[in-house]
């Protein structure tokens, strides 16, 4: 027994200090967004907004708006504002769940305050604390591209497999490419389907072009940004909707 124990430590301490490492860098880009200057929150924000309109396209398109009853979660839900846009424009009931998990435990104390009808859980994503098949959208946006460890991203995706009903479906919105950015890994479409082998593709979009070009030329000319990426050659985020079998 005492052989045993050592063994799991020994395990789990990888695993351990990659997340510490990932709870580090989330701390390390919350520094950075508050001392952002209010302009830059406005720039962020009109990305945030063509973002969202991407997501509800894709949404309409696959039938799967209003939310209604849906059970959903949000893996790495940070600040809430996207289970807060589920319920105030997506028509999500006030009768199914609106679940979220993340890193960090002051994101989660603020959620559980303004929101006390959300199911809000801190943790890390490759132990998600929900039953099997409890789910019927899992939606990620920009966390798995920022966990280094391969095993720990496998954890991940695994877990979202895991609690993803028959027939259910997961929302990936991640970049593909960020050569200026060491604490993250692009995901692309081939190696995002080698994870959910034999899962369909319902949609797919690339959206999103580089912020620090859109940022300037959406405070002079924001239909010029909606026309560059309805053209989506320099976008680099991939929105992708997965639909688990039956």
């Amino acid at each position: 027994m005492p052989s045993d124990t050592h063994d799991n430590r020994e395990q789990a301490a990888p695993r351990e200090a990659a997340v510490e490492e990932i709870r580090r860098e989330y701390a390390r880009r919350t520094d950075r967004f508050d001392q952002f200057a209010d302009a830059r929150h406005r720039d962020d924000h009109r990305i945030w907004c063509r973002t969202m309109a991407s997501y509800q396209q894709m949404l309409d398109r696959c039938g799967l708006l209003p939310l209604g009853a849906r059970d959903v979660l949000d893996v790495g839900c940070g600040r809430m504002e996207w289970l807060e846009k589920c319920r105030n424009d997506w028509g999500h009931d006030v009768s199914a769940r609106l679940a979220g998990l993340d890193l960090m435990a002051d994101r989660i104390e603020e959620g559980r305050r303004r929101h006390p009808d959300f199911q809000l859980e801190c943790g890390s994503a490759d132990a998600l604390p929900w039953p099997d098949e409890s789910f019927d959208l899992v939606h990620q946006s920009m966390l798995l591209t920022s966990v280094l460890d391969e095993p720990l991203r496998r954890g991940i995706i695994s877990e979202m497999i895991r609690v993803t009903r028959p027939g259910g479906h997961v929302l990936w919105y991640d970049f593909v490419w960020n050569p200026v950015n060491r604490a993250a890994r692009g995901i692309g479409l081939r190696e995002l389907k080698s994870c959910f082998a034999d899962w369909t593709v319902s949609d797919r979009r690339r959206v999103t072009m580089p912020p620090p070009l859109s940022r300037p030329l959406g405070r002079l000319f924001p239909p010029l940004v909606s026309a560059i990426e309805a053209v989506r050659v320099l976008n680099l985020w991939e929105l992708v909707l997965l639909r688990k079998p039956n």
